[in-house]
């Protein structure tokens, strides 16, 4: 039914106040024009809603029943924009991210505190995952943005990519293992022993099969895990060469674990935020995002 939601305004208020006048006095109109929109919904509806003799004015029991629904969707409205100015002043929200356990721990979470600090209002709400389901669940409106490891040439459709920080993915070991090394080792030299590589189904997995299929050889690799830091953990008690963000080594480490200068250059990689094309995002979203890019060319800039 092509009903103008003008009239059940109208309709709200006349049955709230139980007169015309007081009605086009709430509503700056004229009391005609009061009394044709509620003509105009009954005809519509083709029930009668009010009865109205030279005393008074009510509503009809069929009257009552649609204003008792009409009232609480009124009351919905209202508390909807009740919120939505709570959420412009930034004192209410939620927003929605992706990332991976990486990205969490090594680049999100200075940008997590930061936002906290300046906006404690606002639920951060974090699905701690691979970027390719990520990537997957921003592309159906699952979350409002994520935070990935950019995959070669992507060409995704349905999302919106913006590159914020270029980092180095590396190759790590132990002295023990440096030391049965060329001084710039192959990757066919690596394939005498134990790799540790995250699972399958992670982009950095993806990235490390095609560089070792750009150089005709095959990662076979003897450890697969789903975190950079049990690779680390693995490399550092001599499990055998991992590959891993640069970033995540700890400083700590010191002389402990090597990186390896491999003979093939490991293409750059970045990290993105990525977003959904046909969603608008939320305002505590816009400003989440305004600090991570801001706070990410301070330090570019800082650094360079």
């Amino acid at each position: 039914m092509n009903i103008n939601f003008e009239l059940y305004k109208v309709f709200y208020h006349a049955g709230k106040l139980l007169s015309f006048t007081k009605t086009a006095e709430e509503l700056f109109v004229t009391q005609s024009s009061i009394s044709q929109s509620i003509k105009q919904l009954e005809n519509q509806l083709d029930i009668l809603l009010f009865i109205r003799n030279k005393r008074n004015m009510q509503l009809t029991k069929e009257g009552e029943m649609l204003h008792s629904h009409i009232s609480q969707a009124y009351d919905l409205i209202k508390t909807g924009e009740r919120n939505l100015e709570h959420t412009k002043a930034l004192n209410y929200g939620e927003i929605r991210i992706g990332a991976s356990d990486t990205i969490c721990r090594y680049f999100l979470l200075d940008y997590i505190k930061k936002f906290h600090e300046d906006y404690p209002n606002i639920k951060i709400n974090i699905t701690n995952q691979p970027s390719l389901k990520s990537l997957e669940d921003i592309a159906h409106g699952k979350m409002d943005f994520g935070i990935i490891n950019l995959p070669d040439g992507m060409k995704w459709k349905g999302v919106n990519v913006t590159e914020i920080k270029g980092f180095e993915e590396v190759a790590i070991t132990t002295q023990k293992f440096a030391d049965q090394l060329p001084g710039h080792p192959s990757i066919k030299d690596l394939k005498h022993f134990p790799l540790i590589t995250l699972t399958p189904n992670t982009n950095t997995r993806q990235y490390l099969n095609r560089f070792f299929n750009s150089h005709n050889e095959s990662l076979s690799p003897e450890f697969e895990l789903e975190s950079i830091d049990l690779i680390i953990d693995l490399v550092r008690i001599g499990l055998g060469i991992g590959f891993v963000m640069k970033d995540a080594i700890p400083r700590s480490e010191g002389s402990a674990i090597q990186t390896l200068q491999l003979k093939e250059t490991l293409p750059s990689r970045a990290i993105g935020i990525v977003t959904n094309k046909e969603l608008p995002l939320s305002i505590p979203t816009q400003h989440f995002m305004n600090i991570l890019i801001n706070m990410t060319n301070d330090s570019a800039s800082q650094g360079s």
